[in-house]
């Protein structure tokens, strides 16, 4: 009877084994629709990504992604077109390891498949290419969600139409939620390895629940091996203890000795996930405990948001910007998921999930972070704790996902009242967000901050729209006056609406706003200098203080948040101008007037001058005395007005009994100077120690006259090379450690061969 509540039409059993019914039969809800719908849906939310009409057209706003990513990624192309591993990076910081930064995300697979095709068929990598690969990666986020709530949905017994639309709800919550609309975009990174969180535990439940987990296993790995190959260790770590959270969880649902045994599965993917990632963990691990990295705090790491961000769960930032905020329907349907009996456990589970990362994303604001600071491995050594809301995001999102289904399936007889009683409570919620209405507009008109108030009183108006609207989709759902394809409708485009509407214009920039790289008459006048060289642009080049990687301009400045220890020190400690003799710098773009004697004006464009140091010392020069001082008193030595370093060498203790002899006339020429490479002519006028002026860093080789000879630290920061009358050739190389690579290619075919090789079938089987 029309008006009747859909759970007192005939018994619930006959219910659920007929499936999702209506009047006119079962909702269709076919699967290669949805994944298409899924896989396109991005393009209509970055849809002025790729306008064609240039009034249209908008990019990505500058940022991480101009000043930081792209540079990155640009240097990476460009090396594997000239036959190189990116290993060495010049372009920044006086040159800093490459591959080894794993922001650049060079044997990601995403990555490097499409990177290893340009440099092959000689393609030019544009700002444009980079940004496919975020529209792209959305598309990953919504397939892998989905497929895992609606696999998930149906093992626990629900029909697959209806498990189709919970997957559905909750890719549309997790990919366009405040969380991958805030700064993933900006910080690509971070978007690449969020996504692959729900195809890993796709790949795990399927494990747990199977006689032949094996293959599920391996791809769990190869899975996880990509979230870590995609570049961001931080959000990696969240997803390695998702996982295991989840591992732990399915293996204590099971029954009797099953538990254990399948709790060990955990391992296998956990131990190839790691194995196929090792190419990169080796070099990034050997990075980061020589970085500025290596040494942070409690109060460097435990930021986090402040307790009164609680408000954007419902009341987003102004044009989205909100990682908390995952909608407002989606956020009823998430506390409607407690009525589903079906999916108890798992709702448990999420809500456990989201519970805790809410209160550790606050950081050191409350003490819930410092038990994970002092207990938990990794939380100690990684900053912003805010970023952990990301699985606060995807636990929302799942149970969006079982809540959705509590519109298009009968709920169980004891969850009846209780439902009653939520669709009674939202009524009253409704009531109270309306009452409030008049105190935000009388704060509009009373407040001199107008703006703030505007903006509260637009947040405030599109809630109580989205709320009201799902109010009305759960009186209908009771009531049963609408068929139960106008609710899966109404619900997808209410989330919709919600969610594009407050996020889809975030990250975005008009497109007027120019070439983020473009070739002025600044880098032309650069370009064409002369020599081997580096220059301090204090980030005044076109695109940022990254840009030196886009124009090949080696410089000493950077975007990057991981640079070496040492140079960071020798920054902080040696006086500016002995700073920019040892490290070459011929070059220094400002702002201001610096005139100087040894600073001479060269060339000026717009505000932006640029200055010549007249003393800057070569790229490299031979000394015929060296001392062995300790860090801190070589760095006190260099900052000492009569220190000549074209005469003597500070050399970290190890460097004694170097016998030196000589004198002044030694010629050096640069040969060949590549990203890694250094090919010198040297003429000393006797036994002396070539100083070149590069970062100090393990994986230099050093060869003179083709014999493999010692680097030695020199000036605190530098390398120092022994030659002697003799000597005419000298090759540094950059060269990475292979164990690395072997362990990654070794784990690759070992999967490789799980998979190909079948299960031979036991004695009983082939007997019959």
């Amino acid at each position: 009877m029309v008006g009747e509540p859909l759970w007192d039409r005939g018994s619930i059993c006959e219910q659920v084994h007929s499936g999702i019914r209506e009047r006119d039969g079962k909702i269709k809800f076919p699967e290669s629709g949805v994944i298409i719908a899924l896989l396109l849906l991005p393009l209509v939310f970055w849809w002025r990504l790729w306008a064609f009409g240039p009034a249209d057209r908008a990019v990505i706003a500058q940022g991480d992604f101009t000043s930081q990513y792209y540079p990155l990624h640009l240097f990476a192309v460009r090396e594997l077109a000239a036959g190189r591993l990116p290993g060495w990076n010049p372009y920044i910081n006086a040159g800093q390891p490459g591959l080894a930064d794993i922001q650049s995300g060079v044997f990601y697979p995403l990555n490097l498949l499409p990177n290893l095709v340009a440099a092959l068929l000689d393609l030019p990598f544009s700002v444009e290419l980079l940004t496919a690969r975020i529209i792209f990666h959305f598309s990953l986020a919504s397939l892998f969600t989905y497929l895992f709530v609606r696999h998930v949905a149906c093992r626990l017994g629900v029909q697959t139409p209806a498990a189709r639309f919970a997957g559905v709800v909750a890719a549309l919550t997790f990919t366009y939620g405040g969380y991958l609309t805030s700064f993933p975009p900006q910080q690509i990174t971070i978007l690449e390895t969020a996504v692959w969180l729900p195809l890993i535990l796709l790949f795990l439940d399927r494990a747990f629940h199977t006689c032949h987990p094996r293959p599920q296993l391996i791809f769990a790995g190869m899975a996880l091996a990509c979230a870590i190959l995609a570049g961001h260790p931080q959000t990696a770590m969240y997803v390695v203890y998702t996982a295991l959270a989840y591992g732990i969880f399915l293996a204590w649902t099971l029954r009797g000795g099953v538990r254990v045994s399948r709790l060990f599965l955990l391992l296998v993917p956990l131990a190839l996930g790691m194995a196929l990632a090792a190419v990169q963990l080796g070099p990034t691990w050997m990075f980061i405990t020589r970085s500025t990295r290596a040494h942070l705090d409690y109060d460097a790491v435990a930021s986090g948001f402040s307790l009164a961000e609680t408000i954007h769960l419902i009341y987003p930032g102004d044009n989205g910007g909100s990682p908390q905020y995952v909608g407002v329907l989606p956020l009823v349907l998430a506390m409607a998921g407690f009525f589903l009996g079906q999916a108890r456990r798992q709702v448990a589970f999420w809500a456990a999930v989201g519970a805790v990362v809410l209160l550790l994303s606050f950081g050191g604001h409350t003490f819930f972070y410092d038990l994970a600071y002092l207990l938990v491995p990794g939380f100690s050594v990684v900053r912003n704790q805010e970023r952990i809301i990301f699985l606060f995001n995807f636990a929302a999102s799942i149970l969006a996902g079982y809540g959705a289904l509590t519109l298009v399936q009968p709920l169980p007889r004891l969850a009846r009242e209780r439902f009653e009683r939520f669709w009674r409570g939202l009524g009253w919620v409704g009531i109270a967000f309306l009452m409030l209405t008049p105190l935000f507009v009388q704060a509009q008109h009373r407040s001199a901050q107008v703006n703030l108030f505007k903006d509260m009183l637009r947040q405030h108006m599109l809630l109580l729209l989205f709320f009201g609207g799902s109010v009305a989709l759960f009186t209908l759902r009771r009531t049963d006056r609408v068929r139960r394809r106008w609710l899966v409708t109404l619900t997808l485009g209410l989330i919709c609406l919600n969610l594009f509407t407050v996020n889809w214009q975030f990250n975005l920039d008009d497109a007027t706003s120019g070439e983020p790289f473009p070739e002025t008459g600044l880098v032309a006048f650069l370009k064409a200098k002369p020599g081997t060289f580096r220059i301090s642009s204090m980030g005044l080049l076109p695109g940022g203080a990254g840009a030196g990687a886009v124009y090949e301009i080696e410089d000493i400045t950077a975007t990057t948040p991981l640079r070496l220890d040492a140079f960071q020190e020798f920054e902080e400690r040696v006086d500016l101008w002995r700073r920019w003799q040892l490290l070459n710098v011929r070059y220094v773009l400002d702002q201001q007037d610096i005139d100087r004697p040894w600073l001479q004006r060269v060339y000026e464009d717009g505000k932006i001058k640029v200055y010549r140091v007249s003393d800057s010392l070569p790229r490299a020069w031979v000394v015929y005395s060296a001392v062995t001082l300790e860090a801190d008193l070589a760095l006190a030595v260099l900052n000492a007005y009569d220190f000549n370093p074209m005469a003597i060498a500070l050399l970290e203790p190890g460097g004694e009994g170097l016998v030196l002899s000589g004198g002044p006339g030694s010629n050096v020429q640069i040969v060949e100077a590549a990203p890694g490479k250094l090919v010198l002519e040297v003429s000393p006028s006797g036994d002396g120690m070539l100083v070149v002026s590069q970062p100090f860093y393990p994986g230099w080789r050093a060869r003179v006259d083709g014999k493999q000879a010692p680097i030695y630290r020199a000036n605190y920061l530098l390398q120092a090379i022994p030659v002697n009358t003799d000597t005419h050739r000298v090759e540094l190389i950059y060269r990475l450690d292979p164990l690395s690579a072997i362990v990654s290619l070794t784990a690759l075919v070992a999967c490789i061969i799980g998979l190909v090789v079948k299960r031979r079938p036991s004695y009983s089987a082939r007997t019959g």
